[in-house]
């Protein structure tokens, strides 16, 4: 990613830090089941950052790319899901092997 594409992408990561998932167009877009979209915009380049809430209000980036049509293509979504669900499993595993320890 050019330095200028990554530097606005890093912007928008603090505009995300400091005002949260809330901040609304046209910045964040809710997308489907608890899974939101940072857009972020570069001259003609258009990039999307899926990602959700948390536990504590944090905020897991599942994964970006570099968005070419007018409409979010399914088969992004569909990762940004797999991914989430993924990071799911994992910290409900993790969570019961720290149960299993006390």
């Amino acid at each position: 990613m050019p330095v200028k594409h990554r530097a606005k992408v890093l912007r928008s990561f603090a505009l995300l830090k400091e005002f949260g998932p809330g901040i609304g167009d046209p910045h964040v877009e809710n997308i489907v089941e608890n899974i939101r979209c940072l857009r972020v915009k570069q001259g003609s380049d258009i990039f999307r950052v899926f990602f959700f809430t948390w536990v504590d209000r944090k905020l897991i980036l599942l994964h970006g790319f570099s968005k070419k049509t007018q409409k979010t293509p399914p088969k992004e979504i569909e990762r940004a899901l797999r991914y989430r669900d993924d990071f799911l499993r994992q910290q409900k595993k993790a969570e019961k092997g720290r149960d299993n320890d006390e």
